[in-house]
């Protein structure tokens, strides 16, 4: 994480590349250790999230569902910021992802797989009909807990239940990140560095930590997430960006993906290209 976020800051300053003597960092794309700087969000927050963030609560939670299910900034600039969701809403998303498919324009993102779930349906039929609508009926049940309690493991809990959200929890974590960024959660939470849902990646990254087999489902991941959130005082520069137990979470799977390529167990999808980290 140090590695990772010392590159970010010379790339900062304007230093030439390559911005770390590690050859891995230098040769694949691996996210920055706070989500805040990465571009696709820096953009989800000034042109998405915030001109919005005087909408209904439940809106703006929906809002935060249909910008992380397809991710990309490019898609949620051609459909633009939904505030009702009808059968000719559902049919403008799915025709626009239809369309810019069919001419080899982004629209889903590639830093996380989306699955239709073994339905036999083209992939933006399957979000915006089995995930994104009955998520737009539960929405206003969800903000209104998310004000209430200000605790987005109660909120969490909740909305993993809804098909498309469940699992390890990865989309309701994305999700709710960008929702504790917003008017949402009342600006507050009561749980932001003692609750955050385990992904996958996070769980091998803790395994690893441990020297468990990597397909190991760990009973107390929280608690040793916990732990490595408490040692960012003995080793996190003290100059360097705050963190928070999400930061950790997510690079627990980035530390997952390192250690894949130094073994030799396999590589990133993406190769990091200069001018468009």
């Amino acid at each position: 994480m140090i590695a990772r976020e010392s590159l970010r800051l010379k790339k900062a300053k304007g230093d030439p590349f390559p911005w770390s003597d590690d050859e891995i960092l230098n040769t694949y794309k691996f996210t920055n250790v706070k989500r805040e700087h990465d571009r696709t969000t820096k953009w989800m927050r000034r042109y998405w999230t915030d001109p919005n963030n005087g909408r209904p609560s439940a809106e703006i939670l929906f809002n935060c569902a249909l910008f992380r299910y397809f991710g990309t900034a490019e898609f949620a600039e051609a459909i633009g910021w939904q505030t009702s969701w009808e059968p000719h809403d559902q049919a403008h998303v799915k025709d626009t992802a239809e369309y810019r498919l069919r001419h080899k324009e982004r629209v889903f993102t590639g830093a996380y797989v989306i699955t239709n779930q073994g339905i036999a349906a083209p992939k933006q039929e399957v979000v915006v009909d089995c995930f994104l609508t009955p998520f737009w009926k539960a929405a206003p049940k969800l903000a209104k807990m998310a004000a209430s309690t200000r605790s987005w493991e109660l909120v969490a809990k909740e909305m993993m239940k809804l098909q498309g959200f469940g699992g390890s929890g990865f989309m309701t974590k994305e999700i709710l990140q960008d929702a504790l960024h917003t008017s949402v959660f009342n600006f507050g939470c009561s749980d932001r560095n003692t609750y955050c849902p385990i992904g996958p990646g996070a769980n091998r990254g803790l395994n690893r930590l441990a020297a468990r087999p990597l397909k190991s489902k760990s009973k107390n991941a929280l608690a040793e997430m916990l732990d490595l959130y408490v040692a960012r005082k003995r080793f996190w520069p003290a100059n360097f960006v705050e963190l928070e137990l999400h930061d950790i979470q997510f690079q627990l799977c980035e530390f997952d993906k390192y250690e894949r390529v130094r073994l030799g167990q396999g590589k990133p999808r993406s190769k990091y290209r200069v001018n468009t980290r």
